[in-house]
């Protein structure tokens, strides 16, 4: 297959031996890259609503840019969701008094509930936090 796009724009890579693998890296992507990019419009709509929005984008360019890239930082969110998820409530309710969306703040709550057991531990290994998340159980 990948010789069919040689000298072509097209990057062609074998993703893994199970079928479906490469469109579960396509959703896995698309999940972050999507969700990024339309929190980012929330953000800025709430920011422009308060008269803000030349301060967070101040505050945006001094961020990590690389978090898809970097899994090794997500044992320290799970060690701090248990004080992330009252603060994304607190979100969902100035976005609900600015008449913007509310859904994504509400569900962050809700996924970072996962990690409430690992309240302040930042020593846990990557695939702890991961499975967590897999469980789809908060306690």
């Amino acid at each position: 297959m990948a010789s069919l796009f040689t000298d072509s724009a097209l990057h062609v890579c074998r993703v893994g031996d199970t079928p479906g693998s490469a469109s579960a890296l396509k959703m896995a992507f698309s999940s972050y890259q999507k969700a990024a990019r339309t929190l980012a419009g929330v953000a800025h709509a709430l920011a422009d609503a308060h008269g803000v929005g030349d301060r967070l984008t101040a505050e945006a360019e001094v961020m990590i840019a690389a978090i898809l890239s970097d899994p090794e930082y997500l044992p320290s969110v799970a060690a701090r969701a248990w004080r992330w998820a009252p603060e994304m409530e607190e979100v969902a309710d100035t976005l609900r008094a600015a008449d913007l969306p509310t859904d994504m703040a509400e569900a962050t709550a809700r996924v970072l509930a996962y990690w409430e057991q690992d309240k302040d531990r930042y020593d846990l290994p990557v695939g702890h936090a991961l499975s967590r998340l897999r469980s789809g159980r908060s306690t």
